[in-house]
Order: structure tokens, then sequence, then C-alpha cells
């Protein structure tokens, strides 16, 4: 589920405000500016605050006068004086420097050029990974695989023309799915790509024609699906020129992640560390 503007103001806390930047209103002498909402950009690069709604405008307008007030309010109960605050303050140091370094590791990576030859080499050696292709299906859940043997059964013994009503039928009636018990939409999941569902589903459900559903329990780590498939595009494959971005990401946080264990192993080395057991 994607975190609304205003829940992710309320899991963190305003920057201190700019000189010269627009003040949007002010508390007991305090400014607060478009730049306070700056830590939102952190977790939503393209927020701007001039095209949110009004609504919205006003929502995180209340959370920064209501941050402020609290705030000045805990400091005057000292708040900040307490041992479990400053004990907090410099967990929460310690955090960001291990952070601050991380980024400095990989913004040094984000400089560097990957040879196009290598690019090349890892899009020929892995062009399954650039085919897309689109299904739309439903499924019901179960937790025994005996559970979904039933089901199918009776799936078995429905005339074609109304199987996709009796699945809805059975979906809503026994699926432990949440979506489908809240809502009872006859187990619908929408259109999604191979890559977006566990590799167990994806490759039952990508595997039927349109009109059918697996004749024999999907087990996944959520339980056993029965999977009836509405229907399902033709594969497209990404050219290399499509896909080059992509793969250059792709390397790049392959590099980072290589070059940070690298450089943690000899940290290790250079330490004296003792575990006790």
């Amino acid at each position: 589920m994607k975190k609304s503007i205003v829940s992710i103001i309320l899991a963190g806390t305003l920057c201190i405000a700019f000189a010269g930047a627009k003040t949007l209103a002010t508390v007991d002498g305090v400014a607060i500016t478009e730049k306070d909402f700056d830590v939102i950009k952190q977790r939503v690069p393209n927020f701007n605050f001039d095209t949110l709604k009004d609504d919205q405008k006003k929502a995180l307008l209340d959370q920064a006068i209501n941050n402020i007030l609290i705030e000045k309010e805990a400091k005057k109960e000292k708040i900040d004086q307490i041992p479990d605050f400053k004990a907090a303050m410099e967990a929460f140091k310690k955090q960001l420097l291990v952070e601050m370094w991380a980024k400095k590791q990989a913004e040094a990576v984000g400089k560097t050029k990957i040879p196009e030859a290598d690019l090349k080499k890892y899009y020929d050696d892995n062009k399954q990974q650039f085919v897309q292709q689109e299904a739309q299906a439903r499924h019901i859940l179960v937790k025994t695989e005996d559970e979904a043997k039933k089901i199918i059964s009776e799936l078995n013994k429905t005339p074609k023309a109304k199987v996709e009503a009796k699945f809805i039928e059975l979906a809503n009636k026994d699926s432990i799915d949440p979506n489908t018990k809240n809502t009872q939409n006859g187990g619908d999941l929408g259109t999604f790509q191979k890559n977006q569902m566990v590799p167990e589903f994806s490759k039952a459900a990508f595997e039927l024609k349109p009109g059918t559903y697996t004749k024999t329990p999907v087990k996944t780590e959520f339980g056993y699906h029965i999977i009836y498939l509405i229907k399902k595009n033709d594969p497209k494959t990404y050219t290399f020129d499509e896909a080059k971005k992509t793969i250059e990401a792709m390397l790049k946080e392959k590099k980072f992640q290589a070059d940070m264990k690298k450089k943690i192993e000899e940290l290790k080395k250079k330490a004296k560390i003792t575990i006790n057991k």
C-alpha cells in the first residue's frame, strides 16, 4: 500500500527552515516554510508542495504547526534533558552516521561508468528478465491441500460455460485471502506481471489458457491456491536500448553491494573484535 503524503510527514520530523524560502505560517515567531517539507522528498522524490491539493496542503501545515507546539511544550517540560531522550539521540546519531556513510559510498558508485559491453553482455545472458507479459487472474486461497482439492473437484463438475461464475462463488465463500473476504470480489487479482507474484504462483498462472483453472493445488508460502486465468497478453521482449538504463542501475546496485561487503571485511580485519559467548 502506498503511504499518503500526510502519513509520511507524521512519521518524520520537520527540517530546519531555510532563509529565503516562502513562509507559509508562523507559530510564536517560528517560521514554517516550504523548505520544512523537504524531508518528504527523501521518500517521495517528485514531491512538490505547490502542486498539492488544498486539503493536502492544509493537512501538512496543520501537522507542522502541531509539531512546533509539541516541541515547544516538550522543551518546557525538559523532555530533552531526561536520560531516555539523550540515549535515543545518541542511538539516532550513530545510525545516521552509518546511513550517511553508506549514502556516500552509493553516490561514488553512482558516478562510475559501466562499459557498454558489460551492459550488453548482461542483457544477452539474462534476456528472460526483460520479457514483459501481463495477465489477469482470480484465485482462491485455502490453508490445506485437501481443501484446495475439494474446491477443484467442485469446479470439475461445473459446466464450462459456468466455471467462472462458480469460481467467483467459491472464492467469496471459501477463500482466506483478506482482500477477497473483505471485498467479495471473486478472488480477482487485477492485472499483474510475472515478477509481481511469488514464482510458484506466476508459473502456474502464466501456463494457463484464458478461461481455464489449475487442476492441481498451487502451494506457496501463503497456503494453497486455485487459479483461474481471465486473460493474458502476448509476451513482449524489451530491446537492449529500452532495457539499458535498468541494467545499468542493476549493475551499479550489485557493485555497491560488493564494494560495501569488501570495505566492511577490510574494516573487520583491522579491528579488534571480541564476541562473548
